[in-house]
């Protein structure tokens, strides 16, 4: 961990984050360098740096080379900023800022009414509440020939949300420095995506150009499966065809069929799930496509049995089930942790009995203060803007609650992407019989329930655990890490927020490619409005799917306590519903099914060479599928001309 090292990073970092929204929600280029949590931009600048600009350096002089810790500084570094620049919340954030104002002014618009949720919104979280502002007009339709921001109209709700984002993220980290030593040390959770960087930078003889793995036959043979597979699926699209998807048509083959009705898709060949698949324990990967055909199973029974909350794919009663499971297993996970927690609070007091956390890259005591302090800094910010304290601490707590299990999924599960269903402001309003929120406080639940739950796929938690599990390389200098990642957010902020701004008065939102600018806003204010005006017909909890969940979680968990042969594992449980799951079920299976035919058939060495072969398949994927989206940024940018992908 060197100077040169946190200059580098930051310079990746900025880039990416100022060409990741142009590439992907702006123009559509066919790059989405930061979509998931295993950002493709990232491990792509990792593989440069390791097979391309480290092998010069060491050709011209091996001292000049980056060590390992300088290569896995960047990683981390990008690895937690690429939070940020799009799913994070750069493709919604802009957007609910201005869209309430620019809305307003359609006739079909009923919130922008007097008592509607634009004249509750608190000032600062909108562009204006005038539906006649200029600065919103030209958000969406442009600024003419200047293209000028209105850098001073926009100083106020950057400032409002930055006082509010940035001590969520940091809070963020403080939460995931208290739970590293449970998760890594006490647990030792297996952490797949942090596995394939760490794997792949580990050095071998000295006297060699690549890191050790590139002369393990496993990872050779899937470098050249890989890269044969992207050819022949690739081929095609260069003679004017279509490139090949080797999908399986579930969708397809159960049309008219009385297992239509429970919500399939058609699966392509996702190489890198199969990879993440097996990495993590068989008992893992089982769980996750076991419990995705026991909610479709759900389904059909209640499509069988005429219950209109559990006969859609995904409804309602999924909704509330998903969450009586996050409920359980924090609950569960809290237990478990319960000595190691004891120590950070001994720690955080100074009093005796506290354990040695010289080791760990956020000190107990740091991570435990700053974690209330962020925490506490976050409610006064509610307070201020019109939510009661109460209703405040409840936001927070089902957002943090989101935060944990999308960390835990990634961490121990290998789910790249997880997507929950419920909604905060709707499971809160319910919950307490549509008396929790004041009509400010109903508009800012909205907001954020939008940028923070509606459908993200990038979630700064698993990334920062992902980050700490990695530390372990930084030795004495792993306390550093901390405020690389604190740098690295606030300028993938600043980068994001110029491109989008110039972007959007240079060009129009209206004229972006993802459809989003006016969806998700009025989506927002339309739940805001219904909260305000009509609070009883909007409260209507499932508190039996909650419970059904929660029973259903803690058994589970209680089984594998209890019981060595209980097969399943409770990480499926969490990931069972969603659009994510319905691609994700048959790439684990068959990682599953890889892992288990080897573990029966063959031994622990050819256990070992597949994992480096699926590291490999994992490797390829991402950075290739990066340098084929900067191979189409830069020809269509600068040439005109669309590139098949590769």
């Amino acid at each position: 961990m060197t100077l040169r090292a946190f200059i580098l990073g930051l310079i990746f970092v900025a880039l990416v984050s100022w060409v990741e929204p142009y590439s992907s929600f702006i123009a559509d280029y066919g790059a989405w360098f930061t979509y998931s949590s295993f950002p493709s931009g990232t491990m792509a600048v990792l593989v440069f740096l390791t097979v391309v600009v480290n092998v010069m350096l060491k050709v011209l002089k091996r001292a000049w080379a980056l060590s390992r810790a300088e290569l896995l500084l960047v990683f981390c570094m990008m690895f937690v900023a690429a939070a940020i620049p799009c799913e994070g919340i750069g493709r919604y954030f802009y957007q609910m800022v201005a869209g309430p104002t620019y809305l307003a002014r359609r006739p079909d618009i009923a919130w922008d009414q007097p008592g509607g949720a634009l004249e509750h919104a608190p000032e600062g979280l909108v562009l204006s509440k005038d539906p006649l502002s200029t600065a919103a007009e030209q958000y969406y339709l442009g600024a003419g020939e200047t293209g000028r921001v209105p850098w001073g109209v926009w100083a106020r709700p950057l400032l409002h949300w930055g006082l509010f984002l940035v001590p969520l993220y940091l809070a963020v980290m403080f939460m995931c420095g208290i739970l590293r030593r449970q998760w890594v040390d006490v647990e030792r959770l297996m952490f797949p995506l942090a596995r394939v960087p760490l794997e792949f930078t580990e050095e071998g003889a000295t006297d060699r150009l690549l890191p050790a793995l590139f002369y393990n036959r496993g990872f050779l043979f899937g470098l050249c499966f890989a890269f044969a597979f992207r050819l022949v699926r690739n081929l095609p699209a260069f003679f004017g065809g279509q490139a090949l998807t080797f999908t399986v048509p579930f969708e397809d083959v159960f049309q008219d069929t009385l297992l239509e009705g429970a919500g399939w898709a058609n699966v392509g060949l996702n190489l890198s799930a199969i990879g993440f698949a097996f990495l993590v324990p068989a008992d893992v990967s089982l769980s996750v496509w076991f419990f995705f055909l026991f909610t479709r199973a759900q389904t059909l029974m209640g499509q069988a049995l005429a219950m209109p909350d559990l006969a859609t794919p995904d409804g309602i009663f999924l909704r509330w089930q998903q969450l009586g499971t996050y409920f359980a297993f924090i609950g569960g996970m809290a237990w478990m942790a319960r000595r190691h927690l004891g120590g950070v609070l001994r720690k955080a007091l100074r009093l005796r009995g506290a354990p040695d956390d010289s080791k760990e890259p956020i000190s107990h005591a740091l991570a435990f203060w700053g974690f209330l302090l962020c925490i506490a800094w976050c409610v006064g910010w509610y307070w201020y803007h019109g939510m009661g304290p109460l209703t405040a601490l409840a936001v927070l707590g089902l957002t943090f609650c989101w935060f944990f299990v999308y960390a835990r999924i990634v961490s121990q599960g290998g789910l790249y992407v997880a997507v929950n269903q419920w909604s905060m402001p709707q499971v809160i309003h319910g919950l307490s019989a549509g008396r929790a929120f004041s009509p400010a406080g109903a508009v800012i639940a909205s907001m954020q329930g939008m940028l923070l739950f509606g459908g993200r796929t990038t979630l700064m938690a698993p990334q920062t655990m992902g980050a700490l599990r990695i530390s372990e390389v930084f030795g004495e200098r792993r306390r550093w890490l901390l405020p690389a990642m604190v740098v690295s957010v606030l300028v993938a902020l600043a980068a994001m927020t110029h491109q989008v701004l110039t972007q959007a008065y240079s060009m129009g939102a209206v004229n972006f490619w993802d459809g989003l600018q006016t969806v998700m806003p009025q989506g927002a204010f339309n739940t805001a409005h219904n909260l305000i005006t009509q609070p009883s017909q909007a409260a209507a909890p499932r508190l039996g799917a909650l419970a059904f969940g929660s029973v259903a979680m803690g058994l589970v968990m209680f089984m594998r306590a209890r019981f060595y042969w209980w097969p399943v594992h409770a990480i499926g449980l969490l990931a069972a519903s969603g659009w994510h799951a319905r691609r994700l079920w048959w790439p684990f299976f068959l990682g599953w099914l890889a892992k288990v035919g080897i573990m029966k058939l063959a031994g622990g060495r050819t256990l070992r060479q597949a994992r480096n072969f699926f590291i490999a398949l994992i490797a390829v994927e991402y950075s290739v599928g990066a340098l084929s989206g900067v191979s189409q940024l830069v020809f269509r940018t600068f040439f005109d001309i669309a590139l098949p992908g590769f």
